[in-house]
């Protein structure tokens, strides 16, 4: 075999060989989804959990696009574990879009909606379609989540918090000393 016909052979089997190879950090793609949230994480074991979906209107298209362009850059081909917080249209308005492109094993969410503003009832009976053929998780707190490599723990769902502070938690933070919550900030207990 010639000096060149080998280095060719190397060139050619060097995308191949960088596939093949296993993961070995956490990755996270924070997806800008203007108001929403989307949130991908790819563990070591190439498992994917999404946390939201994004805006739903006339922003769906171009929310899923990013998700999709997020997935392609981890290689996925499907969506783990899709965590939706709340039934807002800015958190789980583009799964319409999305769901098509890339399939959602396992759905986890609050269970039914509890805004007493009424908000994402229209969508609730929808989304249950989108599941329908799925695993899908109600989440509790103190609940884990399966998710190869990781430790996902559930903390707040439904408006219901963990009983007791995780280790090392539960003292003052002198970084939000100033911090004072709003009277009208319904999404927090709801996710």
């Amino acid at each position: 075999m010639s000096r060149r016909t080998s280095l060719a052979l190397i060139a050619a089997l060097l995308p191949t060989a960088l596939a093949a190879q296993p993961r070995t950090t956490l990755d996270i793609y924070v997806v800008d989804v203007e108001g929403g949230n989307a949130t991908l994480f790819v563990a070591p074991s190439g498992e994917s959990l999404l946390i939201d979906t994004g805006n739903g209107g006339q922003a769906a298209a171009r929310d899923a696009g990013r998700i999709m362009a997020a997935a392609q850059d981890a290689a996925l081909t499907r969506i783990d574990h899709l965590i939706t917080t709340h039934y807002h249209g800015d958190h789980i308005g583009g799964l319409p879009e999305l769901l098509p492109k890339l399939p959602i094993r396992h759905f986890i969410d609050h269970g039914p909606n509890i805004d007493p503003m009424g908000s994402g009832a229209k969508f609730e009976p929808v989304y249950k379609e989108m599941y329908a053929k799925a695993k899908h998780t109600v989440a509790k707190p103190g609940a884990r989540l399966e998710f190869e490599g990781v430790d996902v723990l559930v903390v707040s769902s439904n408006g219901e918090v963990i009983g007791k502070p995780l280790p090392g938690a539960g003292g003052p933070n002198a970084h939000c000393a100033q911090f004072k919550p709003s009277p009208n900030n319904l999404e927090d207990p709801m996710s």
